[in-house]
């Protein structure tokens, strides 16, 4: 999410506490499970991080697991400034609480480019991973054409996908709560499926749970999809899904989306 300069704080607070990267830790330990009937993790694999983000934990949580990772992110061309040397120390904070050499962050497996349009050659990768990217690509059939063409036959893909109709699907509320519990003051609940009173202030395709289903069908085979995290149960009256009824219950209340794929053939 985009954050606003009062979130920093409490932001900075989940790092230091280590609360951030336990999460990416689960997350690996959920993906090996998802994975289990269908792709080995125990062995090492070429994997294919798309939207790596300029924290890239996953990034380094995989290659410590002896796998060949690319990541693909724009975060990954080269800059400089104070984000970008905040980022530095996050990544090395990230790297201690993990457990990870210094190493693992290293970004010599990190391309800067459009992940529409990958520079790599067809069938290189046995898996392609994402966590909270596909939300804001805004050609998302053009992506899941590419990951097709560079994944290998039986190739797989894990796609955590934060929906935009779940209460911090706007991504304008607060970056420091996953999955969200409270509230600024003077925000209403779902204000992006409602009055939109908040700005959006990152790219967000909008779309709901079918319609990434459905891409992903298009191009591969889905295998499976759970919704990973709920969040707003509290705040979702009978008035507000009556106003809301369009969506249904699950879309409104599910934070995260896992889709499993496979290459066909």
């Amino acid at each position: 999410m985009s954050p606003l300069l009062s979130d920093y704080p409490r932001y900075a607070w989940h790092l230091l506490m280590g609360t951030r990267a336990a999460m990416e830790a689960e997350q690996v330990e959920c993906r090996v499970r998802d994975l289990a009937p269908w792709l080995d993790l125990s062995q090492p694999r070429d994997i294919l991080d798309i939207g790596n983000g300029s924290l890239r934990p996953q990034y380094a949580l995989l290659r410590n697991g002896g796998h060949r990772v690319t990541g693909i992110d724009f975060v990954n061309r080269p800059g400089t400034g104070w984000k970008r040397s905040a980022y530095g120390a996050m990544r090395r904070l990230y790297a201690l609480q993990l457990g990870l050499p210094s190493a693992a962050m290293d970004p010599q497996g990190l391309i800067g480019g459009n992940v529409g349009v990958m520079p790599f050659a067809a069938g290189r990768f046995d898996l392609a991973i994402s966590n909270a990217a596909f939300e804001h690509f805004l050609d998302v059939p053009a992506v899941l054409a590419d990951l097709q063409r560079v994944l290998r036959p039986g190739g797989m893909i894990w796609a955590g996908v934060h929906l935009f109709t779940s209460p911090s699907g706007g991504h304008n509320v607060s970056f420091t709560q996953y999955p969200l519990r409270s509230l600024p003051a003077g925000a209403e609940p779902w204000d992006h499926l409602r009055r939109r009173r908040r700005p959006f202030s990152v790219p967000l395709n909008k779309w709901r749970k079918d319609q990434f289903l459905a891409a992903f069908a298009e191009q591969f085979e889905v295998l499976s999809h759970y919704c990973a995290l709920r969040e707003g149960e509290q705040w979702l009256t009978p008035a507000l899904e009556a106003e809301l009824s369009d969506y249904t219950r699950d879309e409104l209340t599910c934070a995260t989306l896992v889709i499993i794929a496979r290459k066909r053939g």
